[in-house]
């Protein structure tokens, strides 16, 4: 049987800061994913436990509100029943994180029409926008990197011929390059300093070309790193947008 879909995932590195002068990258974080479905209208949102056991975790959720304006609240979990977020409605969201992991998949959703947001997987702890609270300088480009990892989270079967490609970027803003290594753990100075030439893929080029993964397979548990760059043009304004990353190959 091959490898589905869900057999690969998109994680967050270790250090995916939201602000200016803190490592950034480093090594896989499996506890975090960097995918998520962003809010189809404003509205207000709220969290719920498929496990009536999740009554003492708390859940924080960090939001813009419709004026642009950063909000955030944590509540604590009450098993099924869903509890609300007490900032009120919000236009996008930024992150969500778990105090501890929970029993049961906790589903953070719109309240009107019940849209998910995000299913954080039972033992897990949050997912985030890799370029939250970013901004362009009035009069210069300015660059910001993130790191993430897609792995293959497969037990037993490989991923031969494996590439990683750009599958949307509707904004132009974003580039990607490949770590130099399959489970690499490099990190950069801060999120506007670029990764070292020796910790990424050669020629060390940002682009949206297809990579092939460094040895070409992507092993069961393997994940490969994938260094972002987004590149703000001065005075730019403010985007809400996504961004696709899709990993190809062969599995028999």
């Amino acid at each position: 049987m091959p490898l589905a879909s869900t057999d690969i995932v998109l994680f967050a590195s270790a250090n995916m800061p939201d602000s200016d002068g803190v490592l950034n990258g480093g090594a896989i974080d499996p506890l975090r994913r960097v995918t998520f479905t962003q809010m189809f209208a404003n509205d207000t949102l709220r969290a719920a436990s498929s496990s009536s056991a999740d009554t003492t975790q708390t859940v924080t959720v960090e939001a813009r509100d419709a004026t642009g304006a950063l909000v955030s609240d944590t509540k604590t979990l009450t098993g099924t029943t869903p509890v609300a977020m007490g900032f009120g409605t919000v236009e996008r969201v930024l992150k969500g994180e778990l105090s501890a992991a929970c029993v049961g998949q906790i589903t953070v959703s719109r309240v009107t029409g019940g849209q998910t947001v995000r299913a954080i997987p039972a033992g897990e702890r949050g997912f985030m926008a890799p370029f939250r609270k970013c901004a362009s300088d009035p009069s210069i480009t300015r660059n910001y990197y993130a790191k993430a990892f897609l792995k293959n989270v497969n037990a037993t079967l490989p991923l031969s011929s494996a590439w990683v490609r750009q599958s949307a970027d509707p904004d132009s803003r974003i580039t990607h390059l490949l770590a130099s290594a399959v489970d690499d753990a490099a990190t950069a100075t801060d999120r506007q300093t670029a990764p070292a030439a020796a910790a990424t893929l050669d020629p060390d080029t940002f682009d949206d070309n297809d990579k092939a993964v460094p040895g070409g397979i992507l092993l069961a548990g393997s994940a490969i790193g994938v260094w972002l760059r987004l590149q703000l043009p001065g005075g730019d304004a403010a985007h809400r947008s996504t961004y696709t990353l899709q990993l190809d190959g062969v599995s028999t």
